[in-house]
């Protein structure tokens, strides 16, 4: 085991989990501290040669999927594909039970998936956690949906450090005749009254422009060469669960840790421990820990996704994906990109390109919807099993009928809504984007779990990172805005420069 470890079974920081987040903090800390000696643990394997890359570039579709399947956490059986039944649910708008199936992802809750209150839970385990599979979409957040709390100069600087972080490309795929047509369209409409970074837009992503097409950046591009580091200054410690933060009075001293497979743990002593393994399996760490503010798991958060297919008549196909960005007047994010429709049954009027659109509508944060644990039964970590309650407001099933009407609006700007498809409602989180069960807040009045820099109330050296410490209703993909915050949280621990 010694060569898995550092030799001294110490680190400086000690950061739990390998997402975008938590490689965020490694790298602003490494930045900031070129000395310390910080140690990534992460649950699942690393599953490419190169550290956290993202899945998508691998081209070969039956490749990508059994990779995919080893990033699954304990449950690596296959996901079977939507059926014929499901295809015709989906294009009548009803319930389809594919959206609760996806690749290399697992579901942490067991609601009936019929009922309205189902909340669609999904992670994943491999190193890099979500920065294999993400979307590598980075928009920029309206101001409504930024942390009041964070002076507005502040946030925007970490907004750029996070856009730097990640590779943010504004334009990926520049000079698509179509798209650009298609953004003009809609600009007419949606822009008047807009600031200029508010126009309809292309998507900004994580990605590179190359001669074989994107290549889609993973937490490999945020660690860079930190990786090449000797192992008594950086190391990820694959396969490896965190069972418990061991702290007293305040301060801890270090981790809890097994190979997973084994029940024999082992310490790392710690000056600084950083929580960053998603909305879902953070709180759970915590809880496990014995670290339980009133705050810890509730407000769990998800926008929805509107989906609507539309027809464009292009004699151009389109390539690039476009925003129409949130603003106060608008309270939506809205992500248009080509669809494939060619496993679909399609109608045979339909002659042009198909175009998909993902409505992003915002949804009422609540105190009574929470991740809870089960300290009876135990997860594939052994750690305590984790179940979501959460029920749809009154508000937010106004927002989704009016989202369904601006979706069909939209649609009839891009050309016309798809013959056969009709407009529906995702399981709420599916976006994969949840919020709020280790937020910030201003104050520790039991309403938050960490303050302002994303340290847990209480401690004097133990950070939360994630989509989970965002506390403002969103309906922006919120990895920019996250990050973001990790970069605020780093460079105080960069600062404090606490050493074992």
């Amino acid at each position: 085991m010694g060569n898995n470890v550092m030799p001294e079974q110490s680190a400086d920081v000690v950061i739990i989990g390998s997402g975008p987040t938590g490689s965020a903090y490694a790298r602003v800390i490494r930045n900031k501290w070129p000395e310390a000696r910080i140690l990534m643990v992460e649950a699942g394997p690393q599953i490419l040669p190169q550290k956290g890359a993202h899945l998508d570039n691998i081209v070969d579709l039956d490749e990508r999927a059994a990779f995919e399947l080893q990033a699954q956490g304990g449950d690596r059986s296959p996901r079977m594909p939507i059926n014929k039944e499901e295809w015709e649910a989906r294009r009548a708008g009803g319930f389809d039970g594919s959206m609760l199936r996806r690749s290399g992802l697992f579901i942490a809750n067991e609601a009936d998936p019929q009922d309205e209150n189902l909340f669609a839970g999904f992670s994943a385990a491999n190193v890099g956690g979500m920065g294999t599979k993400w979307s590598t979409g980075t928009p920029v957040p309206s101001e409504i949906e930024l942390v009041p709390f964070i002076p507005t100069d502040e946030m925007h600087k970490a907004l750029a450090v996070s856009a730097q972080l990640l590779g943010t490309n504004k334009d990926p795929r520049a000079g698509d005749v179509a798209a650009i047509a298609m953004r003009e369209r809609l600009g007419e409409v949606f822009n008047p009254g807009r600031t200029p970074d508010r126009f309809v837009q292309p998507m900004p992503l994580a990605a590179t422009p190359g001669p074989e097409g994107l290549r889609y950046h993973g937490t490999d591009v945020v660690l860079g060469d930190l990786v090449d580091e000797p192992k008594e200054r950086f190391q990820i410690l694959s396969e490896t669960a965190c069972r418990r933060v061991i702290h007293e009075n305040g301060h801890v001293t270090g981790v809890e840790l097994v190979r997973v497979g084994s029940e024999e743990a082992f310490v790392v002593k710690a000056a600084t421990v950083v929580v960053a393994c998603d909305s879902l399996h953070s709180p759970q760490l915590l809880y496990a820990s014995g670290i339980r503010s009133e705050a810890l798991g509730r407000y769990i958060n998800d926008h929805y996704i509107v989906s609507q297919i539309s027809e464009m008549q292009t004699d151009v196909p389109m390539a690039s994906m476009s925003w129409i960005p949130s603003t106060t007047e608008f309270p939506y994010s809205v992500t248009i990109a080509a669809t494939s429709l060619h496993t679909m049954p399609k109608a045979s009027e339909m002659s042009g390109q198909p175009i998909g659109m993902g409505f992003f509508v915002a949804s009422d944060i609540s105190a009574d919807n929470r991740v809870t644990f089960d300290d009876n039964n135990r997860d594939w970590l052994g750690l305590p099993a984790i179940s979501i309650h959460w029920r749809q407001s009154e508000g937010d099933k106004a927002r989704l009928e009016e989202a369904k009407g601006h979706a069909q609006r939209i649609s009839a700007i891009i050309g016309r809504p798809a013959p056969g498809f009709a407009t529906f409602v995702q399981p709420v989180g599916s976006s994969l984007h949840y919020q709020g069960t280790i937020r910030m807040g201003e104050r520790d009045d039991g309403t938050s779990v960490c303050d302002r820099n994303s340290k847990v109330w209480g401690f004097d050296n133990l950070y939360v990172a994630g989509n989970g410490v965002i506390p403002t209703v969103t309906a922006t993909n919120p990895t920019l805005f996250s990050v973001a915050l990790a970069s605020i949280g780093a460079s105080q621990i960069a600062d404090a420069r606490r050493t074992v």
